[in-house]
């Protein structure tokens, strides 16, 4: 009873709220409670796994835990690993290790948010990206890459013992943009892209649901008109 009472409770707190309290940058910084509630407030009644890369000092991963109260919580992260709860995990793993993502990728099999708010290196972003959306997001799930400030900064520097380097992931994303238009674009939706939204700081990014995909898997009507 007391955990009912106590998930019912933080069921009436909003993102921002829940963050506040858990003390979390994602807030009291990065102002992702503009963009993040238009697409996770719908979940918070469901039940599924959630990844997020990087634990930090845990404050996000436990924010999680009061957000998403039927849900069971995981999160990846190069230097810890430890049950914090019956339903909070943290999994040792590298995001720039192959390896580590598909090990990751065993031991949760699916996903409905992703979050990656891990090394904040551009091209550790994007290879994590095209590989757990593809492999562990669920349809109609939403992965969002946090922290693309980075692609804006001299690529000789370092940050958590990575070079930046010259990758570009935004102009990488600029490529995902032409899946979701496949019929006109003929670029093939391999990801199953729904929408990109760009906001401060941050990529979110959704993919289709089963209807979406049964409704554009379509040959365009003008297509004669195209080259």
């Amino acid at each position: 009873m007391l955990y009912l009472n106590i998930k019912l409770k933080n069921m009436k707190k909003s993102f921002y709220e829940l963050s506040q309290n858990a003390n979390t940058d994602k807030v009291t910084h990065h102002g992702y409670h503009f963009f993040y509630p238009l697409f996770l407030e719908k979940l918070r009644n469901d039940s599924f796994n959630m990844l997020e890369i990087g634990y930090g000092s845990g404050e996000s991963m436990k924010m999680w835990c009061d957000y998403f109260p039927s849900s069971t919580i995981f999160c990846m992260d190069i230097n810890i690993e430890k049950n914090i709860n019956e339903r909070c995990n943290v999994i040792r793993g590298d995001q720039s290790n192959l390896e580590d993502l598909k090990d990751t990728v065993q031991q949760i099999k699916t996903a409905k948010v992703i979050i990656d708010d891990g090394s904040h290196n551009p091209q550790h972003q994007y290879d994590t990206f095209m590989y757990l959306f593809e492999s562990l997001l669920e349809d109609g799930g939403v992965y969002i890459i946090e922290d693309i400030e980075t692609n804006y900064w001299n690529p000789n520097c370092v940050l958590y013992g990575y070079q930046v380097g010259n990758f570009d992931l935004m102009k990488n994303m600029n490529k995902c943009q032409e899946m979701i238009n496949q019929e006109f674009s003929k670029v093939k939706n391999s990801l199953k892209i729904s929408t990109i939204t760009y906001g401060q700081n941050c990529i979110i990014i959704t993919k289709q649901t089963v209807e979406e995909q049964e409704y554009f898997d379509r040959k365009y009507r003008f297509g004669f008109l195209t080259v």
